[in-house]
């Protein structure tokens, strides 16, 4: 075992729609290359660890989701590994196995959901928009339509990504540790 992973066991679960896939080395501040460390005694942070460097390596990787879901069965086991680990890391925290399949599912979709949906448009926003200024309102709906996010809009600032992603990391491991 290298002393930059967590491993405990393997699975047999497949794979959701925007993992690391072939060719594709997982992001690390380092530059090793190997996924970030996952310990159980510093779950939350580690969680949220693992998560902040995914986040990255998707914004370094535009439309991957797309690209993994178009590639179709696995090539090689090399791009499973972070996976591996991650759900390795799970059922340490006390999830049963169905749960570590549910709780590494949802991390994956959460982050990659992020960074290919709010981060793309706030990254390469469309021409003439402002993304800093974004409300989740398009910007002339007709008189009437969408009045929940009129009103949210109106009643709440936007929050930079860094700042609504660590809302989404505050979520999801509050929802790992009720699967516990």
């Amino acid at each position: 075992m290298r002393a930059s992973t967590y491993r405990r066991g393997r699975s047999t679960t497949t794979r959701p729609i925007g993992a690391i896939r072939p060719g594709r080395s997982w992001p690390s501040a380092r530059g090793t290359g190997q996924s970030p460390r996952l310990d159980a005694d510093r779950r939350q942070e580690s969680l949220r660890a693992y998560c902040r460097e995914l986040r990255a390596w998707y914004r370094g990787h535009p439309g991957m989701p797309a690209l993994a879901r178009a590639e179709g069965p696995f090539a090689s086991t090399d791009p499973l590994r972070p996976d591996d680990i991650l759900v390795g890391f799970f059922p340490d925290l006390g999830l049963s196995p169905q749960n570590a399949s549910r709780a590494w599912s949802i991390t994956i979709l959460r982050v990659s959901g992020f960074a290919e949906i709010r981060e793309a448009w706030h990254d390469r926003p469309p021409p003439g928009s402002d993304p800093a200024g974004w409300t989740g309102v398009p910007p002339s709906p007709a008189p009437g339509e969408l009045p929940h996010l009129r009103r949210i809009a109106a009643e709440s600032e936007s929050e930079p990504p860094d700042v609504l992603f660590e809302s989404v990391l505050t979520m999801l491991v509050a929802g790992v540790e009720s699967m516990g």
